[in-house]
């Protein structure tokens, strides 16, 4: 099974944010907040009775689009929880991943098992939007994670001393200023020390989406034109020669080279060889040299591609379907 996602050459939100020289008008860094509170609710909200809980929000895990569009990623922390109409059901689990300055404190503090909550998640966006009104990350002020930590511990939160010089910079100019006021209120809200006292997401994606509406589509265009001013694309490299897989592809007649076929299944075979018992090893292996026997060119119906993930190393190989195996 092949999963194809879009390329994100905008990087990511923490760097944006950390580039002093890119210009954020204070209308995009609302819509970046709209947009990140759009991905959240989603999460939450995946059917009438499962929700997501994402786990490790922080601005490295948001993407941004070539015009700077936000999008959350990095599920490998995601936990699913069951909801009634009653109840949402939490089973504990182990801590797993997580970024401790942007974990809520009810989750920081756990030594051992913990149960995911949709609140956590509410908790991280707050912080992030801290960050996209301070531009500056949530630890700056201390001198370490620990005093940070203990900071939180005691319900303190970063510091909002760029939030209210932004704050003075714009006091001329009433529509910032609301937008300033708003996502200040929203971050609040958000990072209570109380799970239950912090906003649904859905309540905090209406909230801006209305403040959303109330702008100039051409002035948060001008806004979005001024900071890509100042940034660098990720833009895909130009390859001198095609991958692998695709130089023994045939497109006259739409199939592989026969050896292609063989490297590759033998390459999986030694990764599988590895992590199964020997008797799914055998019947692989026998597979396999069907496989390479058969005439692939009239036997070759479909193909896909499978990724192997082993530590930094990335395995491709082609799975075919045959009329007979």
């Amino acid at each position: 099974m092949g999963l194809i996602m879009e390329y994100m050459s905008g990087g990511n939100l923490r760097r944006l944010l950390i580039d002093v020289d890119v210009v954020l008008h204070v209308n995009l860094r609302l819509r970046m907040s709209l947009e990140i509170a759009n991905g959240i609710s989603f999460l939450h909200n995946l059917s009438e009775n499962h929700r997501l809980v994402h786990g490790d929000l922080k601005p490295d895990n948001i993407l941004l689009t070539r015009d700077l569009q936000c999008k959350v990623a990095d599920f490998d922390g995601a936990k699913m929880v069951k909801y009634t109409r009653s109840t949402m059901t939490h089973k504990e689990v182990t801590q797993g991943q997580m970024t401790r300055v942007y974990a809520a404190p009810e989750r920081l503090f756990r030594k051992t098992k913990f149960k995911p909550m949709k609140e956590q998640d509410t908790y991280s966006y707050g912080i992030i939007v801290h960050g996209i009104l301070s531009r500056e990350m949530p630890m700056e002020q201390f001198s370490s994670e620990d005093e940070y930590l203990e900071a939180v511990k005691e319900s303190e939160r970063p510091d909002t001393e760029a939030i209210d010089a932004l704050k003075d910079d714009h006091a001329s100019v009433e529509g910032d200023l609301a937008i300033i006021d708003c996502l200040v209120s929203v971050m609040t809200k958000c990072w209570h020390q109380d799970p239950d006292s912090r906003p649904n997401m859905l309540l905090i994606r209406d909230e801006l989406s209305d403040l959303f509406n109330q702008q100039s589509p051409e002035a948060i265009q001008r806004s979005v034109a001024a900071a890509l001013g100042k940034i660098e694309l990720f833009l895909p490299s130009e390859r001198s020669q095609d991958t692998l897989l695709l130089r023994y592809f045939n497109a006259s007649n739409g199939t592989f080279n026969k050896s292609m076929i063989e490297k590759f299944i033998s390459l999986f075979i030694c990764y599988f060889a590895t992590k199964t018992p020997a008797t799914s090893v055998v019947k692989l292996v026998k597979t396999y040299r069907h496989l390479v026997a058969v005439s692939l060119p009239n036997q070759l119906s479909s193909l896909f591609l499978i990724l192997f993930i082993n530590f930094n190393f990335i395995v491709i190989i082609s799975q075919v379907k045959l009329s007979k195996i």
